[in-house]
């Protein structure tokens, strides 16, 4: 019947455009140049074609282009995304790692990375991992920038981290596009990150899944590439690799000044309807806020308007900008007008009626995660304490989407119904 055919015409090909302030980057191929991809280029690694896995000819072409985005690393595309990378990483150098310190937050992947080698991480935040007593024995993950677009001081933390030569991994799946514009943040690698790893889908126009794994070593390299092969699929879309090129090309050719100029007309029409706006410390990301309204709220007034955001949480809501050039063909002025015309005065949201009361000092079984940004909530094995409750509870009343809720109240349901 083909139903996920038809609901994405839905959502796509409707009367009330859909407009997207949410990854992907090529927003609905409205951002780059993914058109020039066609069906017929869904290839297999025939003779020609290359490995990705032990890359020899084109796909190795390709590579060594992507490692001219910073002279000095060794790229390797990824079909499996920045989670494919996050696994590698972390295995790669488990051979030398007694301790592995997470600095602030993480993705999930980076504690799936954990749980399959059976290592128990250290937290720490970033203003106090250069007072820790670091050696050769330890690696740090950090992730720069975060999901919504703040970036700490990585250059300090990496080179205290060397000073101990202790290995860095960096989380850099919200970063593919930084130094494409002199007010950008800085990547990782331009301060010697050990491994970094980049969604290219998130912010360049790019396909879903599409992601580049950077090392600083030849050694490194080789290592993560025994691990990308062991989590990676074998058999990688070659649709997927020709829009990371595509993309590649796109972030080498970026001038920045009609993102500049729209980014000014989006921030403007926004504070004209009382939107309190936040720029984050990279300039793609917006955090919106209204005086009367909850961000949940605010981003129920969006999707209304068919103006569908990447994240909402109490912080407010999370848009990503498009990375606006010559020939694009996002509806800027139908956004524009959807803002100026919505009303802010009006807005309900049901809240969802989820008993949870069965979980409250009951062992997590499965780990609870919202998603997005993906950073656990609770973790397995941990005992689900008032302030989890708390949060799970606003959570469900405002709609958050939370992996592994669902499982642990069946759980816990079974478990007394016996």
């Amino acid at each position: 019947m083909m139903n996920l055919h038809k609901k994405m015409e839905e959502m796509l090909l409707k009367r009330h455009t859909h407009i997207s302030m949410h990854v992907p980057g090529h927003k609905n191929n409205t951002i780059g140049y993914l058109s020039s991809l066609h069906l017929d280029f869904d290839m297999t690694e025939i003779d020609g074609m290359d490995d990705l896995h032990e890359p020899t000819g084109i796909l190795q072409e390709v590579n060594q282009t992507l490692s001219g985005k910073y002279p000095g690393y060794h790229a390797q595309m990824m079909v499996n995304g920045t989670t494919n990378g996050i696994l590698s990483a972390v295995y790669a150098v488990s051979d030398q790692t007694e301790r592995y310190f997470i600095v602030d937050s993480a993705h999930k992947s980076v504690y799936h990375a954990l749980k399959l080698l059976n290592c128990k991480p250290v937290h720490i935040k970033s203003t106090e991992i250069v007072n820790r007593q670091l050696d050769s024995h330890d690696t740090i993950i950090i992730t720069y920038p975060t999901y919504s677009g703040e970036a700490i001081d990585i250059s300090n933390i990496i080179q205290y981290a060397h000073n101990y030569g202790t290995t860095v991994i960096t989380d850099e799946a919200h970063g593919a596009h930084l130094d494409m514009a002199p007010d950008f943040p800085k990547s990782s690698m331009k301060y010697d990150s050990d491994i970094t790893i980049q969604s290219y889908h998130k912010m360049l126009p790019a396909l879903t899944m599409a992601s580049v794994i950077f090392t600083k070593s030849r050694a490194l390299h080789d290592k993560v590439m025994k691990y990308v092969n062991y989590f990676e699929t074998s058999s990688p879309s070659y649709l997927i690799m020709l829009s990371i090129e595509s993309a590649q090309e796109f972030y080498d050719n970026f001038k920045p000044e009609l993102f500049n100029k729209n980014r000014k007309k989006i921030i403007q029409t926004l504070k004209s309807r009382e939107i309190i706006v936040k720029s984050q410390n990279d300039p793609t990301k917006l955090i919106l806020n209204h005086p009367s309204l909850t961000p949940y709220e605010l981003a129920k007034v969006f999707t209304d308007r068919h103006i569908y955001h990447e994240m909402v949480t109490d912080r407010g809501v999370l848009w990503c900008l498009p990375l606006f050039h010559n020939g694009h063909s996002y509806p800027l002025r139908l956004l524009l007008e959807r803002i100026g015309s919505a009303d802010f005065s009006r807005v309900h949201i049901t809240p969802e009626k989820t008993n949870l009361e069965i979980l409250k000092n009951r062992t997590c079984i499965r780990t609870i995660v919202p998603y997005p940004p993906g950073v656990p909530l609770v973790h397995e094995g941990e005992t689900i304490t008032d302030n989890h409750m708390n949060w799970l509870s606003h959570y469900v009343s405002n709609r958050v989407r939370m992996e592994g809720i669902q499982y642990n109240l069946e759980y816990y349901k079974n478990e007394d119904n016996r």
